[in-house]
């Protein structure tokens, strides 16, 4: 089995003839039955089934599942991994499974269909962008970046004795120097920064970066002695709440939208201007699910009352798709407050194609030729 990265989302974003079979696993204890992961995994491998047998053989669905039943991914999840992610289909990744290990908390799910379901990763990539942690201590500042999961040492400054054996610069001279560098380096990304040291440190640093992504929460403690997955965690608690900021943020901006009119909230409108690339921003909540089909040339939408085969699929996750292709940005959000009763929202860059039938007509024609 590979690893898929976060950025794997473009190839994901592909459809089938056959089966194309999307599962997500949760070890989040909070959002957990008592079942254990194992016996979660097998419930959802028969839900699987049951839809496969809707449309194929049993040898087919048997042979089909055989990789599902014999992967050891649950083997390889890490401390800080709350979940798994796997994709499998026969055309896809050369007949091998595809999945990915997360540090985000993901509600069990299975979705066989004719393309892969990939909202859940959306929110996981709008959340996990990667960070920086600036470790500080009066013999050496280390600069590490998060990648995929993992903490990387990008950089090391260290305060050696000079050439002539004086002593060492002291630490205000020396974190003077370093902040030089850093400013440096820190100008190139647009990455959240956390500052990890005893407190004086930590303030005589904030007063030395001219850095707008500079977090005003940091992690106090001895950073010589700090294993990476204490310093992970202890990150990832100062950085929920900043992306969920962001995710405020980008509500506003819909607020704006639907207030000079730059905004749609019935399906069949936003499905018509999906398909012909007018949707410059979707939103739309993460656990909520209308079965169905798009019809990717006319934006027609075809509802089921659920999931009730191997190819209907989520119409939600296929807007997101369809957005994604054409170039506009989709954010995935976990409250539904905000959407007053609708389950998806887009800002357009103009309306007429929603009212206009001979617009549609139009470019149904075109699409045709």
């Amino acid at each position: 089995m590979r690893e898929l990265t976060i950025k794997d989302l473009n190839a994901l974003n592909i459809s089938s003839k056959g089966p194309m079979l999307s599962l997500y696993l949760s070890k989040d204890m909070s959002i957990l039955d008592q079942k254990s992961m194992s016996d979660r995994w097998k419930e959802l491998l028969l839900k699987a089934e049951f839809y496969l047998l809707k449309d194929y053989t049993r040898s087919f669905v048997d042979e089909f599942m055989k990789k599902l039943r014999e992967g050891k991914y649950l083997e390889k999840l890490e401390a800080l991994d709350r979940g798994v992610v796997v994709f499998y289909s026969l055309e896809s990744f050369d007949g091998e499974l595809g999945y990915m290990k997360v540090q985000s908390s993901i509600n069990d799910l299975i979705v066989v269909a004719d393309s892969f379901h990939i909202k859940p990763l959306i929110r996981i990539r709008n959340n996990v962008k990667g960070f920086f942690i600036v470790t500080m201590s009066s013999r050496a500042i280390n600069v590490l970046i998060e990648n995929h999961g993992h903490l990387v040492k990008l950089d090391s400054y260290r305060n050696e004795p000079g050439i002539d054996g004086n002593n060492k610069k002291d630490s205000k001279e020396f974190f003077m120097n370093s902040s030089q560098e850093l400013n440096k380096l820190f100008a190139a990304y647009r990455l959240p920064i956390i500052l990890a040291g005893v407190k004086d440190h930590i303030g005589h640093m904030k007063r030395l970066l001219n850095q707008s992504m500079l977090m005003d929460q940091y992690i106090v403690g001895n950073v010589e002695k700090m294993k990476a997955l204490e310093l992970q965690e202890k990150v990832y608690k100062i950085l929920t709440p900043y992306y969920e900021k962001l995710e405020q943020g980008a509500l506003k901006d819909l607020e704006v939208a639907m207030n000079r009119g730059r905004a749609i909230t019935f399906l069949e409108d936003i499905a018509i201007s999906a398909v012909y690339g007018k949707i410059s921003k979707l939103f739309v909540v993460e656990n909520r699910f209308v079965w169905g089909s798009i019809n990717q040339k006319t934006g027609e939408i075809f509802i089921a009352p659920r999931q009730v085969n191997a190819h209907d699929d989520d119409v939600l996750d296929d807007l997101c798709q369809i957005v994604l292709s054409k170039g506009g940005e989709v954010v995935v959000v976990k409250e539904i407050n905000n959407f007053k009763g609708h389950y998806a929202v887009a800002i357009v860059t103009e309306k007429p194609h929603v009212f206009d039938k001979e617009f549609i007509v139009d470019n149904f024609q075109s699409e045709a030729i």
